[in-house]
């Protein structure tokens, strides 16, 4: 073990440090020593300066050494060491403390985080000073920075320059798995009370910054395969976790076992997903009324009512729009398709409402597979087989026949797997109970609510045509009207306007417009859009189901003309009442415009359309239909509110 050294440090202040060293193993050369300030090197020096009252000592009082401070001394104090260079061997008096000059500090943490620490602080006694600070993370000082970033808001409030500021980032993110204690310190004086930062107990953004550099840090193929399907269990953990919250399956269990040992468990509500192209959005189309009218329904029947989309993911307003209905909106990252919903809830379903032939068809089985035990329900929106041989028979196209056979099969296979169908307009139920005798089909429009119709006098008659123009029989309809009707009609009332309002309207819709012709497009209130409209047409020649266009123009009060493919299965076109707004021909639609623009041929046809939707599509009707299809719920129902809501769009 190597001797002590021999020798003081006769001088240390902020000036200067003095003293000396011998080694007494070592007496031919002089001791080489490092000079440091707070464990940094200041400087390196010998130890060979002759003083004459040292010439007692080894190397005849060559053995002395001082340093002048190449820089001025931390005002908070400082630890001063001298340390032989060799074997870190201190001088005698090593380490010496300088103290602190007088300071009195103001300031704040304003914020501290995983990634920095920020905020202000001066000395009040020299408010020139740039104060500098030291960071202890867990006890350990990482750093010492100085407080002298311009602040804006610190001159703003009267603190001199303003260059008070501190914002120290630190040189790598604090690990997210645990606790971390901040202390700033000047000098020996803490700055400011102690910060704990508690480790992460959800994916914060330092969570995911510290997550991300690991799988960043995987480098080999078996390290990457390792962790995707260390990924991919862990999100399939998330994904069942969350399908059993949203099924209710452990209260499920509870209230199962309960029935067994014949003791009183709390309710459970019975839960129903639904399945459409896009969320419903009733002014889009009659689809999304009749889809959302469903729903309505089985949440007043006791249902909890989840819905997902099969092709357009559903944005974060959808989500919104929909959980104020009291919809649960199944969307990715959690839920990335029907198959994933059917797949984490489906033990816990009790009905899958699919809608839409293409629905049926890529999730009937799939329904089957997951969900056994949950009542399968097709609701077919229309059945475009009709929809498309009524196409081929106007437009004379064989090759839509040909296709429409096709897609009947694809309807039959669905109606024959699904355990009940639903259809909007009888004669489809009758014409799929017809081929499919097994099909249980039940014709279960959805809620039109009678509506108090805001009048607007107008100097010219407007009609209009309200339709979601993106389906091909409305496209056809609007080009009649506007081509072979509207001039037959302008014979009879020339300064007629004619409105086209709806979605999705195509270019050639758009090429229609002409005097006299108002192209509107798509409105989001539908009632203000109709307050100066005389009458409402469907000049459909072709097309399958019952009109949504028709059953608003009789919600907002209006008289509607319609040929009878607008017609059917909504009114019997041999009742007189319906006859005379009935038209097969271009002449006889624009005649029977010209008498429904007479008050009192509007007033009647509105009263009697007015209490055909008070007896068939109610709230209290529709679900009455559903509740007679549905599974039955223990817990008593309650009726249905009376919908107050806006107007919608077919």
């Amino acid at each position: 073990m190597p001797k002590p050294l021999v020798g003081y440090i006769d001088v240390c202040d902020r000036e200067r440090v003095a003293g000396w060293v011998v080694d007494l193993e070592a007496t031919d050369h002089p001791v080489r020593l490092h000079i440091l300030m707070d464990g940094r090197l200041v400087d390196d020096i010998d130890a060979d300066t002759f003083r004459a009252d040292l010439t007692g000592l080894p190397r005849e009082g060559k053995c002395a050494f001082e340093c002048v401070w190449p820089e001025p001394l931390p005002h908070e104090g400082c630890l001063i060491e001298i340390l032989e260079s060799l074997l870190d061997r201190p001088v005698n008096g090593s380490p010496f403390y300088i103290e602190p000059l007088p300071s009195v500090l103001s300031g704040s943490v304003d914020k501290a985080d995983r990634l920095h620490i920020a905020g202000w602080v001066r000395d009040e006694l020299n408010t020139e000073r740039t104060v500098w600070l030291t960071a202890l993370i867990d006890g350990n000082p990482i750093a010492r920075f100085p407080a002298n970033q311009f602040r804006r808001d610190l001159r703003e409030t009267g603190l001199g320059s303003g260059r008070y500021g501190f914002d120290y980032v630190f040189s790598a993110p604090l690990d997210p798995l645990k606790d971390h204690d901040i202390q700033l310190f000047h000098g020996q004086e803490r700055f400011g009370d102690p910060i704990h930062i508690p480790r992460s107990q959800a994916l914060d953004d330092s969570f995911k910054r510290h997550f991300s550099a690991l799988m960043q840090s995987l480098t080999t193929d078996q390290a990457r395969s390792d962790a995707l399907s260390f990924l991919t269990s862990t999100a399939d953990t998330l994904r069942s976790e969350s399908g059993a919250d949203i099924v209710s399956l452990k209260q499920r269990g509870l209230k199962q076992r309960a029935t067994r040992r014949q003791e009183t468990a709390r309710p459970v509500a019975p839960c129903a997903l639904f399945v459409d192209d896009r969320v419903p959005d009733p002014t889009f189309d009659a689809g999304s009324v009749a889809l959302l009218s469903h729903i309505r329904a089985a949440q007043a029947l006791g249902y909890d009512c989840s819905f997902i989309a099969s092709r357009q993911p559903p944005s974060e307003q959808d989500q919104t729009r929909l959980a104020a209905l009291g919809i649960t909106c199944l969307m990715p990252p959690v839920f990335t398709g029907p198959e994933e919903a059917l797949k984490h809830l489906g033990t816990g379903l009790d009905i899958v409402y699919l809608h839409r032939l293409n629905n049926a068809e890529s999730y009937a089985a799939l329904t089957r597979a997951f969900a056994p035990t949950a009542t399968l329900i097709w609701s077919i929106a229309d059945l475009a087989s009709l929809r498309l041989r009524r196409q081929a028979n106007v437009e004379h196209r064989p090759e839509l026949d040909r296709a429409a056979t096709h897609i009947e099969v694809r309807e039959n296979m669905c109606a024959w797997i699904s355990d009940h169908v639903l259809a909007h307009s009888p004669v489809e139920a009758e014409l799929l109970e017809r081929v499919v005798p097994t099909a249980d089909v039940h014709v279960v429009p959805w809620i039109v609510p009678v509506r108090p119709r805001p009048r607007q006098k107008t100097l010219k008659p407007i009609i209009a045509f309200v339709a979601h123009f993106g389906h091909a029989p409305n496209t056809d309809a609007a080009k009649w009207l506007v081509l072979d009707i509207l001039p037959r009609l302008k014979k009879h009332v020339p300064d007629l306007v004619c409105r086209l309002i709806g979605s999705a309207m195509p270019h050639a819709v758009h090429m229609l417009a002409e005097e006299g012709v108002e192209i509107v497009g798509h409105v989001s209130c539908l009632e203000q859009a109709l307050k100066d409209v005389s009458l409402c047409v469907a000049p459909l020649r072709y097309g399958a189901g019952i009109k949504g266009k028709v059953l608003e123009a009789w919600s907002a009060g209006l008289p509607i003309v319609m040929t009878p493919i607008a017609a059917e299965g909504l009114v019997d076109s041999n009742d007189p009442v319906w006859r005379k707004a009935i038209a097969e021909t271009a002449e006889d639609f624009a005649q029977k415009t010209v008498e429904f623009l007479k008050p009192a041929a509007a007033r009647a046809q509105v009263t009697a359309a007015r209490k055909l939707l008070r007896e068939r599509f109610s709230d209290a009707a529709i679900q009455t239909l559903l509740e007679d299809i549905f599974p039955p719920v223990m817990e008593d129902v309650s009726p249905l509110p009376e919908d107050t809501s806006k107007t919608v769009l077919n």
